[in-house]
């Protein structure tokens, strides 16, 4: 009895600290979280990028929410391919440490699955009957509503207090969400002041 309860125990911690490990988290992604992980500490987890490169930003409509210097050519992005369940990832440094995960799906994933995936309420904008845009004011949620129909392809947004997360949806039958292609996790750091 009392090798089956230490037994028992060691399984137990085993599961709480794998669970911990991998648990969902707005402002990271497998071990890298935003405003700290440094290049070397990304490569170390996902291997060795097929390419590096100094560019700015792809944003798309967070572009209204972040500081100016997004635009600039001042990121050191290394790129990703075939990662699990990703086709792409790609990640944005600025003064060695991590400001964007740029997450690219090749396994198709629901929209439903996103709070699960990273622990946040999502809205849905870019659809006919609700917000077609971001508020001004950063850090806002557009108006919530639940489409009846949605377009061919439309967008997500979740907010921390740490991130902004863009998310790109399509789908081929207006009366179903669809799918996610795309995620961007961008630290709020580069929020506009």
């Amino acid at each position: 009895m009392r090798r089956f309860v230490v037994i028992l125990s060691a399984l137990l911690f085993a599961a709480n600290a794998f669970a911990q490990g991998n648990s969902s988290r707005a402002d990271g992604f497998r071990g890298l979280i935003l405003d700290q992980t440094s290049s070397e500490e990304a490569t170390r987890i996902l291997g060795p990028p097929v390419a590096d490169k100094t560019d700015r930003l792809d944003v798309a409509k967070l572009s209204k929410w972040l500081d100016p210097k997004h635009k600039e050519k001042i990121f050191r992005q290394l790129s990703f391919k075939n990662v699990g369940d990703f086709s792409q990832i790609h990640l944005s440094f600025l003064e060695n440490k991590l400001m964007m995960i740029d997450l690219e799906f090749k396994k198709t994933l629901f929209p439903a699955r996103l709070n699960d995936l990273f622990g946040l309420e999502f809205a849905v904008i870019g659809t006919p009957q609700g917000a077609s845009d971001l508020p001004n004011k950063p850090g806002n949620y557009p108006v919530r509503f639940i489409p009846i129909f949605y377009p061919f392809t439309y967008n997500m947004i979740g907010i921390s207090d740490k991130t902004f997360i863009w998310v790109d949806c399509s789908t081929g039958d207006a009366r179903t969400p669809g799918k996610i292609d795309r995620s961007r996790q961008v630290s709020r750091a580069l929020e506009k002041k």
